[in-house]
C-alpha cells in the first residue's frame, strides 16, 4: 500500500497500472487526469486472509483545488503468484472535506501552519 501510495505522490502511472489487478485496472488515461496533491498517509490495520487475499484499510490527507480532503479506505488485493508479488483489486472508499484555517495545523502533520506547508499557493 505504501508503495501505491509512493507511486500516486509521483504520480508513477507505470507503476500503479502495473500493481492493479488487470481484471479491475482502469485505463491510464483516467489515472493521469486524476492528480490531487497527496499530504500524508496512515495504514489503519492490514490482513493476509492465507487464501491469496488481503485487505489494507488506511487514511490519506491530499489537497485538491484549494481545499483539503480525507480519504478513508478499505482496500482488497490478490497475491499474483506468478509476479510474487499484491496487487490492487478495489476499495470501499469515503472522501470527506476537511476544513483547515490558514492559521490551523497542517493536516500532513509536519508541525507547520497550513498557510506556511501544504496550504501554500
Amino acid at each position: 500500500m505504501r508503495a501505491r501510495y509512493s507511486a500516486f505522490v509521483i504520480q508513477d502511472t507505470a507503476f500503479l497500472q502495473a500493481s492493479w489487478d488487470p481484471a479491475t485496472r482502469p485505463p491510464m488515461a483516467d489515472l493521469e487526469a486524476s492528480a490531487p496533491r497527496w499530504c500524508r498517509l496512515t495504514v489503519i490495520d492490514s490482513e493476509d486472509a492465507g487464501d491469496g487475499t488481503g485487505r489494507v484499510r488506511f487514511t490519506a490527507v491530499g489537497r485538491e483545488s484549494g481545499g483539503f480532503f480525507v480519504l478513508t479506505e478499505s482496500s482488497r488485493f490478490r497475491f499474483d503468484s506468478q509476479a510474487d508479488h499484491w496487487r490492487y483489486v478495489d476499495g470501499d472508499a469515503d472522501w470527506r472535506r476537511l476544513d483547515v484555517g490558514r492559521n490551523a495545523p497542517c493536516p500532513c502533520a509536519s508541525g507547520l501552519k497550513a498557510k506556511r506547508c501544504c496550504a501554500r499557493d
